[in-house]
């Protein structure tokens, strides 16, 4: 026994020194080390799950000896892809930007100033040359003396030989700086008859007019502009699919079809040229045809390509196109059949397979594991801290998180090998969709067990982390998870009122037509319509869900519930069913501690109903709250009868045998396999109380005795913890109103209520309602509940008058409802009202 005097021991080092960082005492770190331990389990064990790659089938490893052979598979569904793929299929990909690069229309730049450069030629051309035959005229003029001239106009005189040399030189000279001017080079190639033509002409100006009209026909054909390219060939090989004009002096650009009119090449024009010509009338009417010829022939020389092919604008207008077109992408989701078994081996299962060896590859597979692992511990730890802060009765404890986690990785496993299942059965089954497998499993049953068993806080939970999950496990699918959330809620609503087996399978059958409705939605959403496929899901998602999920709830509810040591609602109403071994036990060897018990079911269970706590298990913790009685019955005070074993005893002996109930109390809990939460409240519902009336007459007994010890108050105390959860607390409270009532001579209902109020204000007063969850507003309506639940109980009757009892034949004695204890014995009544039990 620790000495009262004794100064109580500060806080090690190492604990200030966490609490200073915010890190709690020891004991919190090994609570923190334990929660981190079992999220680290659950999120490696759920990210083994949903990670692809880590436990199917190998990818086939097939070459190019491979093609055109049947591939064997190691299952008849063949080869199927555990996660989606991305790969890129190289030759095709270049092949899409050849055609991209040969789809680019090559340039050609647009010399719109190429006629009216060529009509300035011809027009200085022929000025000079005029002006140099003027010039020669001239000179012979004044060589010859005018009587000479008149005698050679009268007879020509033949030319010497140097002068006939000089005017060959001269004609070449001028025949030089014709070419010059008009082609832009001495040497062109003219012809020396079209250019004695052209002399003997005079170079006239009806010849320079005619040469510059065969030129315009060259670049109007048919009165219309058109662009001359070089050749017809070049078209035909450089732009086959059309060709882009581009004016650089304007700065624009016109896209021509192939074949386009107005685009035509040297012999075209030189065609137009000669059909011109050939039209009497047209060019020189007059003049012989030699000069005619001439005139032809200079202007078909004269005729240069107004449009020339750019090849660097081109080729990098190709290499930008090239380089635009994206990678060409195989895209392979996850389940879907990449070769099956028997299947002709082509190209495309190699680019698949070995693109997926590789990208498998890259891939560690701890990257895959850390990967899943991560993303479970992150909507884990997401969803706890925001439930966490948001509700007040969400407080899970370790168990919860075991069973919670089990629930996790072992619905996500056995989602995982349905899918497996649902692939094999529909490649036999082509006819019914893959969707209708998926959505036919019971991922439902997860949220409803966790309601049925645990509470709605841990069901939203549970929920949310399924749901997303499930969604991630199955291809990142958005409309599974939002399926997975709206089954999970309906069923973890619709639960809470089943309280036998048909009940549990009403609410599979609400929430499989919640699912179907689900899934109509998220169908038409995704834009495939009421169609075949559509209804054939529905239907299987409402029948998997309103026959799969009860079955599991029913299945794993007693395992559970031997495992954990929970109680369902079905658990609970075989406890309250007053047939049950401990119960019947308890009638026999205490039956006051009977009676006592099931007054306060009933108050229990009125008031948990008014709080929304479960009124089963109020009623079930109520039941056996006392059964320690049942080992010792006649030293307390319901079962006594007259007389009072206390009387020669010690109080401390007396408190320490009242005491011993909690004990035997738990041992018989342990002995007939009660429920955690119904042992829990055999302890729970005294808290840390004394034994009050005992407490109080060993004080009455020291006084007067100087040197006496001081009493040991920790011998009249009850050990405890104090009530944990709501319903514990709502026994606690009953037990002390129901002993104080019980003792009333007139329980009217102003004295049942100052009772009750006062019973309530005690506890509260002392602190045994600290750790649970009630508050003020509950405690107001669980007053008003036990008043209106006492009333009931201790309601008064009028008094029968004399031979109204057996018939009128005989008195009898007069019926009162006043309660029987009013007229016991004054030291029982202390007893059972000071002892609270």
């Amino acid at each position: 026994m620790a000495d009262p005097e004794s100064p109580t021991p500060g806080p090690s080092p190492l604990d200030a020194l966490a609490v200073r960082l915010g890190l709690g005492r020891r004991g919190e770190w090994g609570r923190r080390i334990v929660q981190a331990l079992l999220l680290l389990v659950v999120s490696v064990g759920a990210g083994f799950v949903i990670s692809p790659g880590l436990y199917s089938q190998q990818i086939p490893a097939l070459t190019t000896e491979a093609l055109g052979k049947p591939f064997r598979a190691n299952s008849p569904a063949g080869f199927k892809a555990a996660r989606d793929y991305d790969i890129v299929h190289q030759s095709m990909t270049e092949q899409r930007r050849r055609e991209a690069r040969s789809a680019v229309r090559p340039v050609y730049d647009l010399n719109p100033a190429v006629v009216g450069n060529l009509r300035t030629s011809v027009r200085a051309a022929f000025a000079s040359a005029r002006e140099h035959l003027e010039e020669e005229k001239d000179a012979r003029a004044e060589e010859t003396p005018p009587e000479e001239g008149q005698a050679k106009r009268r007879r020509p005189t033949p030319l010497t030989p140097e002068a006939l040399e000089r005017q060959r030189r001269d004609r070449e000279e001028m025949q030089a700086r014709f070419q010059e001017q008009l082609f832009g080079q001495r040497d062109a190639g003219l012809e020396s008859e079209d250019f004695q033509a052209l002399v003997a002409n005079g170079f006239s100006e009806e010849a320079e007019t005619a040469t510059l009209l065969l030129l315009d026909r060259a670049y109007r054909a048919d009165g219309s502009q058109v662009y001359v390219a070089g050749s017809r060939d070049e078209l035909v090989r450089e732009a086959p699919q059309g060709l882009t004009v581009r004016d650089v002096q304007h700065k624009n650009e016109e896209m021509l079809p192939a074949g386009a009119a107005q685009v035509v090449d040297m012999r075209e024009a030189h065609q137009e040229q000669d059909r011109f010509a050939s039209v009497p009338g047209n060019v020189m009417p007059e003049a012989p045809a030699v000069q005619r010829r001439a005139v032809l022939r200079i202007a078909k020389r004269l005729v240069r390509p107004s449009l020339t092919i750019n090849i660097a604008e081109t080729d990098l207008r190709r290499r930008l196109a090239g380089d635009a077109v994206k990678d060409a992408v195989i895209a392979i989701k996850k389940g879907q059949r990449v070769i099956g078994d028997g299947e002709l081996v082509n190209e495309t299962h190699l680019v698949m397979l070995r693109g997926m060896r590789a990208q498998t590859d890259r891939l560690d597979l701890l990257q895959l594991q850390v990967g899943g692992t991560g993303l479970v511990a992150l909507l884990v730890v997401a969803f706890y801290g925001f439930c966490r802060a948001a509700f007040r009765r969400f407080r899970p404890t370790r168990k919860d998180g075991v069973l919670l986690g089990l629930l996790l990785v072992g619905l996500l496993g056995l989602l995982q090998v349905w899918v497996s299942i649902a692939d094999a059965v529909q490649d036999r089954y082509t006819a019914l969709p893959i969707e209708a497998f998926y959505y036919a499993f019971p991922v439902a049953a997860g949220a409803m067990l966790v309601r049925f068993i645990l509470a709605q806080e841990l069901a939203l939970f549970f929920a949310m982390v399924i749901a997303c999950l499930a969604g991630v496990m199955l291809g990142n699918s958005l409309a599974f998870g939002i399926y997975t959330l709206v089954g999970s809620l309906v069923a973890a609503d619709r639960i809470v009122k089943a309280k036998d087996r048909v009940g549990i399978f009403r609410a599979g059958l609400v929430t499989g037509v919640a699912n179907l409705i689900a899934v109509l939605f998220l169908f038409l959403v995704e834009g495939k319509g009421l169609a075949g496929d559509t209804v054939i899901t529905a239907v299987c998602a409402f029948f998997g869900t309103a026959l799969a999920v009860p079955v599991m709830v029913m299945a794993l509810t007693p395992l559970i519930e031997a495992t954990f040591g929970y109680a369902s609602d079905i658990k609970l109403l075989e406890l309250a069913n007053l047939n049950h071994p401990a119960l019947k036990e308890l009638i026999v060897q205490a039956p006051g501690t009977y009676h006592h018990s099931i007054i306060i079911g009933t108050l229990v269970e009125n008031a948990a109903e008014t709080i929304g706590a479960n009124p089963l298990l109020a009623r079930s913790c109520a039941y056996y709250h006392d059964i320690g009685k049942g080992r010792n019955p006649l030293y307390f005070g319901e079962n006594q009868k007259g007389e009072n074993r206390h009387d020669g005893l010690a109080p401390a002996m007396s408190a320490v045998i009242i005491k011993r109930h909690v004990t035997e109390g738990l041992e018989m809990a342990r002995q007939y396999r009660l429920p955690k939460l119904v042992a829990d409240a055999i302890p729970q519902h005294h808290g840390t109380r004394t034994v009050g009336f005992f407490f109080h007459k060993a004080l009455k007994e020291q006084e007067g005795k100087e040197g006496a010890p001081p009493i040991d108050e920790s011998i009249y105390r009850y050990p405890g913890p104090k009530p944990q959860f709501r319903e514990a607390a709502l026994v606690m409270i009953a037990d002390a109103v129901e002993a104080s009532t019980r003792s009333m001579p007139e329980p009217t209902s102003a004295k049942l209520h100052a009772q009750v109020q006062k019973i309530i204000n005690v506890i509260f007063s002392e602190g045994q309602l600290d750790e649970c969850d009630l508050t003020l507003k509950d405690l107001n309506l669980i007053s008003q509940s036990f008043l209106h639940t006492l009333e009931g109980i201790y309601h008064t009757r009028p008094v029968y008058p004399a031979g109204a009892v057996g018939g009128g034949k005989g008195g009898g004695a007069p019926l009162m409802m006043a309660p029987a204890p009013a007229k016991t014995e004054a030291k029982d009544t202390k007893v059972r009202t000071a002892g609270m039990s």
